[in-house]
């Protein structure tokens, strides 16, 4: 009797404690992916050569003025930009026939020599370094 009653005991412990991890780990995540959500980051971009920039000014390339787009998301090496700015909210969610849920179009630009999330975060950078999910930055080669 007291084995059987030990067991149920360890059991339920066992159990308890299996279900606090999952919550914690189930928190984590969304908290993550409400620090990832929360991100707002504007890139220039050269409306002629397309290159890609973190700071406002004239293109290296061409010499054409840089556009101000908004950080959507990076997937494959590319960023994915709008053109609305980093006061927009808008994101991947939402994104249908080539435009962002605000309805402008997305722009994809070759985030190439820049360092970014390996999980898509909207967060580009010329340093390695920590996105907003936490995850370490990759360099796009």
């Amino acid at each position: 009797m007291k084995k059987s009653m030990s067991l149920a005991i360890a059991v339920c412990c066992v159990s308890l404690m299996g279900g606090a991890l999952r919550a914690a780990a189930e928190e984590g995540t969304a908290a993550a992916a409400e620090k990832k959500a929360a991100v707002t980051q504007s890139v220039f971009v050269c409306p002629e050569c397309h290159a890609m920039s973190l700071q406002a000014g004239k293109c290296a390339k061409c010499d054409k003025d840089l556009e101000e787009t908004h950080v959507l998301g990076v997937k494959d090496g590319k960023a994915l930009l709008c053109k609305c700015g980093a006061h927009c909210k808008c994101g991947t969610a939402g994104m249908k026939d080539g435009k962002c849920g605000c309805g402008k179009d997305v722009k994809e630009v070759s985030a190439k020599g820049f360092y970014v999330c390996p999980d898509g975060c909207p967060e580009i950078a010329d340093k390695p370094g920590k996105c907003a999910c936490g995850k370490e930055m990759t360099k796009v080669e």
